[in-house]
C-alpha cells in the first residue's frame, strides 16, 4: 500500500554535518513538491538555484510493516542526494527525472521515522545532460511527491501490460522475494469486472480501442496471494496500435496526420515543482487550446500525472531520454545515460498515449555503439513500441526504428520543410521533430507584425507537412516559453520560442494551431487592426485564424464582405489562415464617383491600405488620376475619402466585426476597434482545491480587455494580489502583465477553509472565492 508523505516537511536552503543531529530553528515548513530556490520571472544567475539544501521529513506509517517490506520512493528530485533513515546512510542515489525507490526495511520504524535528505541541485558532467551547454534549467528541490510503499515479503515490480488491438493480453511482472505466488488478473472497464484469469496470457473478444477521439481505458487489477500476504495493483492500459511507416503513422490502421508542439515542463517561479493539477492542465491546453495531436516529452520524461491526462484525453506523446546535444565519454556518464534509459522505459511503457521511446540524445553526434545498445535495451524492455532518435542533421546513421530530423528550413513564407527526399531515411519513417523555435523567437511582448510573421510560418510548416504525404508529421519548437542558460535566449534567461508564453497564455501562433483541429469553432483576429503598429500606418496583411467555413466583415456594422479560405500560400492546410484583403468593399458607395468604379476604387484603397500607395501598379495609379481629373477631386480631398472608408493614421477609427460560420449558422463573433474603455478579465478553471495525496493548485487567468473583448497587448500594468485562507500565490503580490495578460498560480496550504483573493488594477478589483477541502 502506497502513504503519501508529501505535507509538512521541515526544509534548510543549505547543508551542515549538524543537520543531520537536528535542523536549525530557521527551518521553513514546505509541502512537496518543492522548488528549493524559487527564480524570478526572468532576468536571474543560474548559479542561484544550483544549491545543496536538507529536507528533514519524521513520520509515523499507519499500516503494520511487522513481517513486511517497506520501500520509499521519491517520484523526481533534482538532482542527486545523499539519504538518510532513521540516521542510517542509505547513499546517493540519481534522480534528475526519474523515480527513486530503497528498500528501507532494516531501518524503517512503525512510529518515530527521522528521514534527511541532503540534495545536491548543482550541475553535474558526470550525469545527462551536463558536461557542455544546455538549452534548458534543471531547477532544484524534491519537485514530485514522496511515498513509503509498504508490501508483502514477496511482491511484484515493472508490471507490463502488452496488449494488442485484437484483444490478447500478456502481462510481464518482476517478482520479488521467494514465497511461491499465485496470481490472479481481472480486467475492469468502466469499473465493471468483465474477465478474469489465473495465468498471465489470455484473450478478450471485440475489446474497445483507445484512439484519439474515444481514448477507451482498461484496468487490470493483478491480486498477488503468497504465504507473506496479498496484495492488488492497478495498471491502466489501452488496446490500440500504432506504427510509423514509410508512407505516414497509423493508429489502429488508420493514417492520421501528427501535428504537435515540444514541452518543458518548467513554470514562472517554481520551475518544475508543478502538483498534479498543473500537469494535467498543461495536457488539456495542448490538446483543446493548441489543438495538437502529439507531444514531445523535451528532452527527459516528464510527470506521471502529465502522461495519464494524456491517455484519459487522447493526446498521444514520444518520450527522450535526457540530454541535450552533448554526449559524455567518460564511462559513468555512459552509465548513468542507460540507466535513464532503462527508468524512463520501464515507467511509461504502460501508457496508450506513448507511441515510440526517444532513445537517442536531442541534436547528439552519432555514437554508434552508444545508441546501438541504447536500441538494444528500449526494444527489450518494450517490444511493442518503435525507437526514434533525433537530430539536426541530414544523412546521419540511422540506428532507430524512425528517423527524426529537426528541420529549422524555414526562413520565409515560401517554403516550411524541406523535402524529405532530401533526407537519408533508408525508407524508414520519417518525422520533423522540432521546427521554428529560435528561428523566429517572439515575446509576448513583440511587436505585431513579428507575431503575425511567425504565426505564419507555423502555419507554412503545417501546410508542408501536409503536403509531403510520406511525413509522419511535424512537432514545431514549441508549446510554453522556457527558461534557459545564459549561454542561450535573449539575455533574460528566458527562450520565447513558446506558442504560448511561460505563464500558459496565447501567442497569436497558437491560434494557427487550434484553427486546424479543434473541434469547438473558432475564430481570432491575428491584427488589432491600429495601423500605428505598422510602418507608413499601414495596416500590413491581417490574417484571421479560423476553422469556419467563412466569415463576413463589417465596419460599423456596415457589410464590407465574405471572405473563404483561398489556395495562395497555405495549400494544403485544413483550415488555411484567411487573408481580409479588402477593408472597403461595400461600404464604398460615393455618389460624387460612378457605380461602376465604386468596386475598383475599394480594391485601391484596400490595397493602399496594406500595401502602401506606392505599392500601387501603374495603370491602378493613371487610374485614380483620371478619376480625380473627371471628377475635379483635389489631392486633399482623396485623402479624406480614403481616410473616411480606411481610417488609418489621422481617419476616424473604424470597428470592424468579424462573423464566422459553419453549415450556414453563424458560430463565432470577434469585434476590433478602438479602445476607450478597460476592464480586467478574470478566469479559473475551478474554485474547489482538494488536498490529497499532496496539495492542489489552479491557474487564474488576467487579462486586459477593451470593451470590445480585445486584448491590451502592450499593457504592462501591475497586478496587486492580496489573499485570505489556506492558499498561498507563487511568486510577489505584485506582478506586472505581460503583454496584456497574467497567470497567476494558486495553491492550497495543509487545512481546509475559504479563502479569498482579491485582484486590483487601478481602479479596478476583483475577487475569486476558492474553497480549500
Amino acid at each position: 500500500m502506497k502513504h503519501a508523505i508529501n505535507f509538512g516537511w521541515q526544509f534548510v536552503n543549505d547543508y551542515k554535518e549538524e543537520y543531520l543531529n537536528k535542523l536549525p530553528n530557521s527551518s521553513q515548513t514546505i509541502d512537496i513538491p518543492h522548488c528549493a530556490k524559487e527564480v524570478p520571472y526572468n532576468y536571474f544567475d543560474e548559479r542561484d538555484y544550483q544549491i545543496i539544501s536538507t529536507y528533514e521529513k519524521l513520520f509515523d506509517i499507519e499500516e503494520n510493516i511487522q513481517n513486511k517490506i517497506v520501500q520509499l520512493v521519491f517520484d523526481g528530485f533534482m538532482l542527486k542526494a545523499r539519504i538518510y533513515l532513521n540516521g542510517h546512510d542509505l547513499g546517493e542515489h540519481i534522480s534528475g527525472w526519474v523515480q527513486v525507490k530503497l528498500d528501507v526495511t532494516k531501518h524503517v520504524k512503525q512510529k518515530g521515522n527521522r528521514l534527511i535528505v541532503v540534495l545536491d541541485s548543482r550541475e553535474n558532467e558526470l550525469i545527462p545532460p551536463f558536461g557542455y551547454a544546455v538549452d534548458y534549467l534543471t531547477y532544484s528541490g524534491i519537485y514530485r511527491e514522496v511515498s513509503i510503499d509498504v508490501h508483502p515479503k514477496t511482491y511484484l515490480e515493472n508490471i507490463f501490460v502488452k496488449s494488442d488491438i485484437s484483444g490478447h493480453i500478456k502481462v510481464e511482472y518482476d517478482k520479488v522475494g521467494n514465497d511461491e505466488i499465485k496470481v490472479i488478473h481481472k480486467l475492469l472497464l468502466d469499473e465493471k469486472i468483465i474477465l478474469e484469469s489465473e495465468v498471465d496470457e489470455f484473450k478478450v473478444q471485440n475489446p474497445s480501442l483507445w484512439d484519439l477521439d474515444n481514448p477507451v481505458l482498461y484496468t487490470l487489477v493483478t491480486k498477488v496471494s503468497s504465504k507473506s500476504g496479498e496484495e492488488e495493483y492497478q495498471t491502466r492500459f489501452g488496446f490500440r496500435s500504432a506504427v510509423f511507416k514509410p508512407d505516414g503513422f497509423y493508429l489502429n490502421g488508420k493514417k492520421i496526420k501528427l501535428i504537435g508542439l515540444n514541452r518543458h515542463q518548467c513554470y514562472p517561479f517554481i520551475g518544475y515543482a508543478a502538483p498534479k493539477a498543473l500537469q494535467e492542465e498543461d495536457a488539456e491546453l495542448l490538446k483543446y487550446k493548441a489543438g495538437v495531436n502529439i507531444v514531445r516529452q523535451s528532452h527527459y520524461p516528464q510527470s506521471d500525472h502529465f502522461l495519464n491526462k494524456c491517455d484519459e484525453i487522447g493526446l498521444l506523446t514520444v518520450n527522450e531520454v535526457p540530454g541535450w546535444q552533448h554526449i559524455g565519454k567518460d564511462p559513468e556518464w555512459r552509465n548513468n545515460f542507460m540507466f535513464y534509459l532503462q527508468k524512463m522505459v520501464k515507467t511509461q511503457r504502460n501508457h496508450p498515449a506513448l507511441v515510440a521511446h526517444g532513445v537517442r540524445i536531442d541534436e547528439s553526434q552519432d555514437d554508434h555503439d552508444l545508441y546501438t545498445k541504447a536500441n538494444e535495451v528500449a526494444h527489450k524492455l518494450d517490444s511493442t513500441r518503435q525507437t526514434l532518435g533525433v537530430r539536426n542533421f541530414t544523412n546521419s546513421e540511422l540506428l532507430e526504428d524512425i528517423y527524426a530530423y529537426n528541420d529549422f528550413s524555414c526562413e520565409t513564407l515560401k517554403s516550411g520543410l524541406i523535402n524529405p527526399k532530401k533526407v537519408k531515411t533508408l525508407r524508414k519513417p520519417y518525422i520533423v521533430t522540432e521546427y521554428m523555435g529560435h528561428m523566429f523567437p517572439i515575446k509576448p511582448t513583440s511587436d505585431e507584425k513579428q507575431k503575425v510573421e511567425v504565426a505564419l510560418r507555423h502555419a507554412k510548416v503545417i501546410d508542408d507537412n501536409y503536403k509531403y504525404k510520406n511525413v509522419c508529421g511535424a512537432i514545431g519548437w514549441c508549446a510554453f516559453d522556457y527558461h534557459t542558460h545564459v549561454d542561450f535566449g535573449c539575455g533574460d534567461h528566458i527562450c520565447p520560442h513558446g506558442v504560448f508564453d511561460l505563464y500558459r497564455n496565447p501567442k497569436p501562433s497558437s491560434y494557427i494551431y487550434a484553427s486546424q483541429l479543434t473541434k469547438e469553432p473558432m475564430l481570432e483576429v491575428l491584427s488589432n487592426m491600429k495601423p500605428g503598429d505598422y510602418p507608413e500606418a499601414r495596416y500590413f496583411d491581417i490574417y484571421v485564424a479560423t476553422n469556419c467555413d467563412y466569415f463576413d466583415l463589417f465596419k460599423n456594422d456596415e457589410f464590407v464582405s465574405r471572405f473563404y479560405p483561398k489556395d495562395n500560400l497555405f495549400k494544403y492546410l485544413p483550415h488555411p489562415p484567411i487573408l481580409v484583403d479588402d477593408i472597403v468593399g461595400q461600404t464604398f458607395h460615393e455618389e460624387r464617383f460612378n457605380k461602376k468604379s465604386w468596386p475598383r476604387i475599394a480594391k485601391m484603397f484596400s490595397y493602399a491600405a496594406t500595401q502602401g500607395f506606392n505599392s500601387l501598379r501603374l495603370k491602378d495609379k493613371l487610374y485614380l488620376g483620371i478619376m480625380m481629373k473627371k471628377y475635379k477631386i483635389t489631392y486633399p480631398e482623396l485623402v479624406d475619402y480614403y481616410n473616411t472608408h480606411v481610417g488609418s493614421w489621422g481617419g476616424i477609427a473604424k470597428i470592424y466585426t468579424f462573423k464566422g460560420y459553419l453549415n450556414g449558422q453563424l458560430v463565432v463573433t470577434k469585434q476590433v476597434g478602438p479602445s476607450k474603455k478597460f476592464d480586467l478579465e478574470v478566469k479559473t478553471n475551478k474554485t474547489v482545491l482538494e488536498n490529497k495525496d499532496t496539495y492542489d493548485a489552479t491557474r487564474i487567468v488576467i487579462r486586459h480587455l477593451d470593451e470590445n473583448g480585445s486584448l491590451m497587448q502592450y499593457s504592462n500594468r501591475v497586478i496587486k494580489i492580496e489573499t485570505e485562507g489556506p492558499i498561498r500565490i507563487v511568486g510577489d503580490s505584485a506582478q506586472a502583465l505581460l503583454g496584456g495578460q497574467l497567470s497567476l498560480f494558486v495553491f492550497s496550504k495543509n487545512k481546509p477553509g475559504k479563502s479569498r483573493i482579491r485582484i486590483s488594477m487601478d481602479d479596478i478589483v476583483k475577487e475569486i472565492n476558492i474553497e480549500v477541502k
